[in-house]
């Protein structure tokens, strides 16, 4: 509830007034799309705390893992290596009463803290004297926990408890914002993850939005688009070389956008590429509404791009691993799964013909099939073409 001179009553109790209180909660939502993340929000809370050090943990550290830490302050960053990689086991500053601002001094006698390890070796030469912190576990059934700390120098002087109260106002909001973040950072691993996955079997990937301007393209289809001979960009917008083509993969990608709000439409076009004929070959397709969002645009359309040029190349490690191939039987196999014949193969391995002949052999062996066809096939459709 406001009160006279732009107050509320939380405000009044935190020591701090309506005006700022709404900032520093705007700078937890917009801390979402920061990078890093929160930096914004760390650099704020610490000018208001008068602190030297302000940081957020979002995934602790553990021995594999140095984890996601983001500082605000003169962070150094061999001691910040130094602290991830073994002094955080015995922190004293942890497991604190959930979603609750505590202070330093609340948890262990000062004589004690003064000569631990952890004060000595890692946080006097940081200047780091007094600190308030809270641990935000989420309660999504994940079981995860996020640690906001502030710190001040021995000159500082211990934090109040107007700051502890207006600290704990914002807790609330982070904790929703961290929950946001979570859920944000698992849609976009799946959808590099996704990328990747297209990449190593070289097709290529453009997301456009509404308009037909880009949102997203991955690194084959921005190969593809450099060659200008089948596809480029054009004031920023995709043009195909052949004005022909053009037109028909336009009317395609208006007639994607437009069908959005119904079933998804996909539709394929064959593009002359360098003077041949259907050299690239491009699915379009519409992308529900709401289902995909990039910096700020939604995105309307997809284009999947392949190339018959650039067949996918089969994994000579994987190869080994999965049918146990010999160096020189995965590297035959390898080049015959790109399309070469056995002769040529052999020309570029620098072999014999009968001793290709031998190697695969012993590849259909291992593997199974009985013919050459089978045996691209069989690369093509394995994992061994996405390492």
């Amino acid at each position: 509830m406001a009160e006279a001179g732009g107050a509320c009553a939380p405000c009044l109790a935190a020591g701090t007034g309506y005006a700022e209180l709404q900032e520093l909660i705007g700078r937890v939502y917009d801390g979402l799309l920061e990078d890093p993340p929160w930096s914004g929000l760390l650099d704020a809370l610490r000018r208001r705390f008068a602190a030297n050090y302000a940081s957020l943990t979002i995934r602790l550290p553990s021995a594999e893992d140095r984890g996601l830490v983001v500082f605000a302050g003169e962070a150094r960053p061999h001691i910040h290596a130094l602290y991830s990689s073994s002094l955080y086991a015995v922190d004293p500053f942890v497991n604190l009463p959930r979603d609750a601002v505590v202070m330093l001094e609340e948890l262990i006698d000062e004589d004690e803290w003064l000569g631990s390890v952890i004060y000595r070796d890692f946080l006097e030469p940081l200047q780091v004297r007094y600190m308030m912190g809270a641990d935000i576990r989420s309660d999504d059934g994940r079981e995860r926990e996020f640690r906001l700390r502030l710190s001040r120098p021995p000159e500082g002087g211990p934090f109040s408890e107007t700051e502890r109260a207006l600290c704990g106002l914002l807790l609330p909001h982070l904790r929703r914002a961290l929950r946001l973040y979570a859920h944000i950072d698992r849609v976009e691993s799946a959808c590099r993850l996704y990328v990747g996955t297209l990449e190593r079997i070289g097709i290529g990937s453009i997301l456009l939005d509404e308009h037909g301007g880009i949102c997203r393209i991955n690194r084959v289809a921005e190969a593809i688009l450099a060659e200008r001979d089948s596809l480029q960009l054009h004031n920023g917008l995709l043009e195909a070389v052949a004005p022909r083509d053009d037109r028909r993969l336009w009317r395609l990608i208006k007639q994607a956008a437009a069908g959005r709000s119904g079933s998804a439409l996909a539709e394929a076009i064959a593009l002359d590429r360098g003077g041949q004929r259907g050299g690239l070959s491009v699915l379009v397709r519409s992308i529900p509404l709401g289902s995909s969002a990039e910096a700020g645009r939604t995105a309307a359309v997809e284009l999947i791009l392949r190339d018959t040029t650039r067949p996918a190349q089969p994994s000579e490690p994987l190869l080994r691993q999965l049918y146990r191939l010999t160096p020189a039987e995965a590297a035959l196999a390898v080049l015959l799964g790109e399309g070469l014949t056995l002769e040529e193969a052999a020309t570029r391995l620098g072999i014999s013909r009968n001793t290709a002949r031998t190697h695969l052999r012993a590849v259909f062996a291992k593997t199974g099939v009985k013919r050459q066809t089978a045996l691209v096939q069989l690369l093509l459709c394995s994992v061994v073409a996405l390492d």
